[in-house]
């Protein structure tokens, strides 16, 4: 694999905060609110646009599936295609594709055709993971990078909240038949509005090298050291051209980057485990444990949004301030002992709050941890890969903890446990053995 030496990643990371630095990450990060709001949409509509469209509550369930399988083809197929052909196209044309399934499912009139919109939404919203991140990680010095993840992982929060706000709202002004299709057509238009706000983002510059289009990123990083009056420092790094194919890509990171692949993999799992297995065992389990009502039960979902933005918000400055590595090995540790006081605490309300507070705030930390330690040729297949792993234990999760439930409920509580458990593992194993990421460059943790 050939090299080459540059000052141009150098010049990026030497770059301070930037009103164009705020532009990108909103423009980019505004994914994971979309994101929220598809899946926490569904959930509010799902009962109504079963009823409307005559579905079965088999059928039903595949609305969800279509999605999540449609997310799984998009993550690894456009994380591909990000590393092969640039960050900038694949997250026009996921956004694209999201707006289209998303906006299109509001006219559906029949199981098939609801499904196969489900799973057009799918592999836009699950190929925008793969591009943005990427582009995010890439793109911001590296001294403001682990708050910036976050912060951006923190607001899935927003569009959970904004979601749940948004269909009760439709289901109380309007027909339970019109009511979800004008959530479906108004979340499509909101992602087609976003598409002009990514009109001004340039490619990724580290990507731009690693093709050996030097050329392109020295005018970008050029015109931002102009425009904000910064003096370019003078250090080089090397940087590697990678022309392989799909296999080589994977080849690479499962030899080369194996023991960062499974701390990835094991912090995709947590993550998506402990939150859909959480979120199904709420309503369906917790919640009778407590002797609630279902009309709680969007109370109790709100605290936990409200709960895990905050939470978020905090360790997204933590994972600069303490770094990456004693942040995600306590977060993990405080999530497993909390998970536990749905066992014996009388107060659910303050129990959620509390617990995702500290559970939801783990993303902030896991995912830039597992996603900033490879090389730019390589990391968008390499998010992908994790993106699929995650959401197949995602998928897995709810079917696990409901059945342990109907043994004992303890059992689900303590499967839920067993879950954080895998990732406080990964990340006091990486404690003694991985790299710490605070503050250093691209360059210098892949």
């Amino acid at each position: 694999m050939k090299t080459i030496k540059t000052d141009i990643t150098c010049r990026l990371d030497n770059l301070p905060w930037t009103f164009f630095h705020t532009k990108f990450v909103v423009a980019l990060g505004i994914t994971w609110i979309l994101d929220a709001f598809e899946v926490v949409i569904v959930s509010v509509v799902l009962k109504s646009m079963s009823k409307s469209l005559g579905l079965t509550t088999f059928e039903s369930s595949w609305l969800v599936s279509s999605f999540l399988l449609g997310a799984l083809f998009g993550a690894f197929i456009f994380g591909y295609l990000a590393d092969k052909y640039g960050r900038k196209k694949i997250f026009f044309i996921t956004l694209l594709l999201y707006s289209l399934g998303t906006f299109l499912t509001g006219f559906a009139n029949s199981f098939e055709v609801a499904i196969l919109f489900r799973f057009i939404t799918g592999i836009g919203l699950g190929g925008e993971f793969s591009a943005i991140h990427s582009a995010i990680d890439e793109f911001v010095p590296s001294r403001f990078r682990g708050r910036v993840d976050g912060f951006i992982t923190a607001s899935w929060n927003l569009g959970s909240v904004f979601a749940s706000l948004t269909g009760l709202y439709l289901l109380s002004n309007l027909p339970e038949d019109k009511a979800w299709r004008y959530a479906f057509l108004f979340g499509g238009i909101l992602a087609l509005l976003i598409v002009f706000l990514r009109l001004f983002i340039p490619e990724s510059p580290r990507w731009l090298i690693s093709k050996g289009y030097i050329e392109k990123a020295e005018e970008i990083v050029k015109s931002l050291e102009k425009k904000y009056k910064v003096k370019p420092v003078k250090k080089e790094c090397e940087i590697h051209i990678f022309e392989g194919s799909l296999k080589d890509s994977i080849k690479i990171i499962l030899s080369k980057y194996r023991g960062r692949f499974l701390f990835g993999m094991a912090l995709s799992f947590t993550i998506l485990t402990t939150y859909y297995g959480f979120i199904t065992i709420l309503p369906l389990v917790i919640t009778n444990q407590y002797n609630l009502p279902t009309t709680e039960i969007p109370k109790l979902l709100l605290y936990a949004s409200f709960g895990g933005l905050l939470g978020g918000l905090v360790v997204s400055f933590l994972t600069d301030y303490l770094g990456r590595k004693i942040t995600g090995t306590v977060i993990a540790m405080l999530s497993m002992m909390l998970s536990t006081f749905f066992l014996f605490s009388s107060d659910i309300y303050t129990t959620v709050f509390i617990y995702s507070f500290v559970a939801y705030s783990f993303a902030s930390v896991a995912y830039v941890s597992a996603m900033e330690v490879y090389p730019s040729y390589l990391r968008a297949t390499a998010i992908g890969i994790l993106s699929v792993v995650g959401r197949i234990s995602g998928v897995l999760a709810p079917p696990i903890l409901t059945y342990l439930s109907q043994i004992d409920y303890k059992y689900s509580i303590l499967g839920l446990s067993f879950f954080w458990l895998v990732g406080f593992l990964a990340f006091f194993i990486w404690s003694k053995f991985g790299i710490e990421a605070k503050g250093k460059s691209i360059e210098e943790i892949s």
